[in-house]
């Protein structure tokens, strides 16, 4: 197996140095193509008209090789299967491990969501993976569970698709036992924009926001997460919401 990985902390991460180390040992080979730096929430946006610049690093595991991209998380997967992958396509996209939830209407904002969402688009199955609070031990027992999922999920073609994990932070056992499949649901941020001013004693604001996981829904990846649970949500990236379809066009002609 030839797997891919990504993230949207910076390819010097500790979250994907743990995934590099883990899946050396458990593929036959690993290209990892990560932003030179942090790009967290860039959400799937592309640089474009403007120039990209890579930077082959050593990794100290044979079969891995290693690439720095001064582009956004989208950037290095496309950089990936349209520049440097081209004779040797991964058969698996792995993006993370991320330093916090990708919960909820995370998804939405979240490089890390995005940099797995691209893999449908050339067809690749892709793990997108989180944990609430960056810990060594938790990390690592997390990347392994990821080489579990891709065993019992993709080894085969059994899933296609993407999957969003989110490993709770502190509480709760890091086991395939423990994984719970669950939709996502609204993530609720508090206090989101911070009026400050600047050194010139110019106003300005900052969108930060702190999360209130107090009230989700039953049967939700954030109810879930807050009672210890692992979740997997899989995600689609076509967004066309279809059961609506028939109201619109009956408005738009009809008038009712």
């Amino acid at each position: 197996m030839h797997i891919l990985l990504t993230n949207d902390d910076g390819v010097s991460a500790r979250g994907i140095r743990i995934l590099e180390k883990v899946t050396a040992a458990y593929a036959e080979k690993v290209t990892i193509v990560a932003p030179v730096g942090q790009r967290s929430a860039a959400s799937h946006s592309m640089t474009i008209n403007k120039n990209l610049y890579w930077r082959e690093l050593e990794s100290e595991y044979a079969n891995v090789r290693k690439i720095a991209v001064n582009g956004t998380p989208v950037d290095c997967v496309k950089a990936a299967m349209e520049f440097f992958l081209t004779d040797n396509l991964p058969d698996l996209i792995i993006s993370g491990i991320n330093d916090g939830y990708n919960l909820g209407s995370d998804v939405l904002y979240s490089g890390t969501v995005s940099a797995a969402m691209e893999g449908l688009y050339y067809q690749v199955p892709a793990i997108a993976a989180s944990l609430g609070r960056m810990n060594e031990k938790r990390c690592m027992e997390t990347a392994y569970l990821v080489t579990k999922l891709i065993d019992s999920v993709i080894v085969g073609g059994k899933f296609p698709g993407i999957l969003n994990l989110n490993v709770p932070a502190r509480n709760g056992e890091i086991t395939l036992e423990n994984v719970v499949v669950v939709p996502q649901t609204v993530q609720i941020y508090n206090n989101v924009i911070l009026k400050k001013s600047d050194l010139d004693g110019a106003a300005c604001f900052r969108v930060v926001g702190d999360i209130d996981m107090t009230d989700a829904p039953k049967n939700t990846d954030v109810a879930h997460i807050r009672e210890g649970h692992i979740t997997v949500t899989p995600l689609r990236w076509q967004q066309t919401a279809t059961a609506v379809m028939e109201t619109v066009e009956n408005l738009i002609h009809n008038g009712h």
